[in-house]
């Protein structure tokens, strides 16, 4: 046999060094529920810092379509074949998902979680003493946007604030050549969302009989709503939107780049993407649905994020959702939307205009309506009543569908979960 030299040994113990395996890297994967735009993205940036300060973690983050998100996270979750992490929103949304998710007291501190806004809508009965299911990541507003300059261009000198007001400055715009409203698919949908404007349609009944229509005991066909979406669908009918609005899709990057004047239907998340394209000139305007002086504003807890627990690695997917509300992840946070913990200052000003507009004297604060209803009604509302703006179907029609869905859910579903009040 042939013996090897010390020489010889050395430069193998040399070659199995450089081969040997680096520490072991856990691997999470995290569903976002839409798009993650380039430079625009909270997520985005929340896992290349938490990757920086936990080099053995490794998050893969998976944008997923809006439409039918929750339908297919519920079919991977029965299976255990879902996300480590997923994005949840508040209210209904989460019921189903209660008994996937890891409650995540364990990874948070009382404190926090005490000086958290938002964190009872993400909790077991809404109450933060039992599971807290979501580590809240935002508090949003729906809204609407204007671009101050084009408004100014048009001869427009003040924010509408109700239907005729609004018909007014579409006109004036039309008459100058621009484009006053802006419609269509966003955020990877395949249609435009209509729920965030039904929230301000709806704001013209009060706050008390939201929970009267969620537990079924007032018809979504009413006097009230239908003549609210027949005002709508009059915009479009005017020549003050696209014609292809139910889909265009280029919706928020001809907003950006001053093609209209008016974008409706969104909310404050959209901020950031938005000042990249108009900078100062981006302007909040709350849907003026109101024959008065629009006083209602829809804000809620925004998204979060879960800790599923089929999940493998349970204890690496609370860390994350710890450090979304962390100091550093709060301030990560507020480079982009508004933060749930106090004390981290809004770096975009139009999310302290929606902080302002909150706090004015007279404003009702409206929850988001779509996360406490039932899912099938929601999707009623989100196909329906889209096809009410472009004029393919009556606002009775669309109503009258709403309430069948209504009807066809289990009686102990219906009632609402949260009592409104005015």
């Amino acid at each position: 046999m042939r013996l090897l030299t010390l020489s010889a040994l050395g430069a193998l113990a040399g070659i199995f060094a450089a081969t040997a395996p680096v520490a072991a890297q856990t691997q999470l994967t995290m569903w976002q529920n839409g798009d993650c735009p380039p430079d625009a993205c909270i997520e985005r940036a929340l896992v290349d810092a938490f990757e920086a300060a936990n080099p053995d973690i490794k998050i893969e983050l998976i944008s997923q379509p809006p439409d039918g998100y929750f339908t297919s996270l519920l079919t991977a979750s029965a299976i255990g074949q879902g996300p480590d992490l997923a994005s949840m929103w508040a209210g209904l949304y989460m019921l189903d998902f209660e008994q996937y998710m890891v409650d995540l007291h364990q990874f948070v501190s009382d404190e926090i979680v005490a000086g958290t806004t938002g964190a009872n809508y993400f909790s077991q009965g809404g109450d933060t003493a039992n599971a807290l299911f979501v580590a809240p990541m935002t508090v949003q507003w729906y809204t609407g946007w204007y671009n101050k300059k084009l408004f100014a261009d048009a001869g427009i000198t003040a924010v509408p604030q109700t239907w005729d007001e609004l018909n007014a400055a579409a006109e004036k715009l039309k008459a100058a050549g621009i484009q006053p409203i802006i419609q269509g698919a966003a955020g990877g949908s395949a249609q435009f969302q209509p729920l965030f404007e039904w929230a301000y349609l709806a704001a013209a009944l009060p706050v008390s009989d939201w929970g009267k229509i969620l537990s079924g005991e007032m018809p979504y066909n009413n006097p009230t709503l239908v003549a609210q979406l027949e005002k709508w669908a009059a915009l479009y009918q005017a020549g003050y939107m696209n014609e292809d609005a139910f889909n265009y899709p280029g919706t928020v990057d001809d907003f950006k780049a001053g093609k209209a004047a008016m974008l409706l239907g969104g909310g404050s998340w959209q901020a950031t993407e938005l000042r990249q394209g108009l900078g100062d000139d981006l302007g909040v305007l709350i849907p003026p649905y109101s024959d008065g002086p629009q006083t209602g504003i829809v804000a809620l807890a925004g998204s979060g994020y879960a800790v599923m627990n089929y999940s493998d690695n349970i204890e690496a997917a609370g860390k994350y959702a710890a450090f979304i509300l962390s100091d550093e992840g709060q301030t990560i946070v507020a480079q982009f939307d508004a933060p749930p913990r106090s004390g981290f200052p809004n770096a975009i000003p139009q999310l302290n205009d929606f902080v302002a507009l909150s706090g004015e004297e007279g404003k009702t604060i409206y929850p988001m309506f779509d996360n406490f209803t039932h899912p099938s009604v929601a999707d009623a509302i989100y196909r329906n009543v889209a096809l009410v703006l472009v004029g393919q179907m009556s606002a009775a029609d669309a109503l009258a569908a709403v309430d069948a869905a209504q009807a066809s859910i289990p009686e102990d579903q219906k009632a609402a979960k949260i009592t409104f009040a005015d």
